[in-house]
C-alpha cells in the first residue's frame, strides 16, 4: 500500500509540475522594480541644452518587472512609451515580451528604446 502512495504522490508532482510549465508559472524568478526619477526643473534645463539626467538609450528588464517613473518636474516628458504628466508617478508592470521604440524627451537623437524579455526562469533550471 505505501508503495502505491508513492508512486501516486510522484505522479501528482509530475502532472503539477507540467502544468505550472505549460501555463509558464515559475519557481525561481524574482520580479524588480526600477525606478527613475524626473528632476524639478528639467524642462527648464533640457530648453537651454543642458543635460540634466542620464537615462539610459536602453532599458532591458524581463517579463513580471515593473517600471515606475516619477515626474517632480511642471512639464509633460515623453519616457519611451509612456507620457508622464507634471507631478505624476506613472507604474507599469510588464506582462509580456515586447520591444517598445519611441521618443524620449531626454536623448539628443530623441529616442529610447525598452526591451521587456521573456523570463526563462522555471523549476527545472
Amino acid at each position: 500500500m505505501t508503495s502505491l502512495l508513492v508512486f501516486t504522490d510522484k505522479r501528482k508532482l509530475i502532472l503539477l509540475a507540467l502544468v505550472m510549465v505549460s501555463y509558464g508559472i515559475t519557481a525561481c524568478q524574482s520580479s524588480e522594480t526600477v525606478t527613475f526619477i524626473i528632476p524639478p526643473g528639467t524642462q527648464e534645463k533640457l530648453e537651454t541644452g543642458e543635460q540634466v539626467v542620464d537615462f539610459p538609450n536602453e532599458i532591458t528588464i524581463n517579463v513580471g518587472d515593473t517600471i515606475v517613473i516619477e515626474n517632480q518636474d511642471d512639464a509633460v516628458h515623453a519616457f519611451g512609451p509612456f507620457t508622464i504628466l507634471p507631478h505624476t508617478t506613472l507604474t507599469k508592470r510588464f506582462e509580456t515580451a515586447k520591444v517598445y521604440e519611441n521618443t524620449c524627451t531626454f536623448h539628443q537623437d530623441k529616442q529610447m528604446k525598452l526591451v521587456v524579455n521573456s523570463s526563462g526562469w522555471n523549476i527545472f533550471q
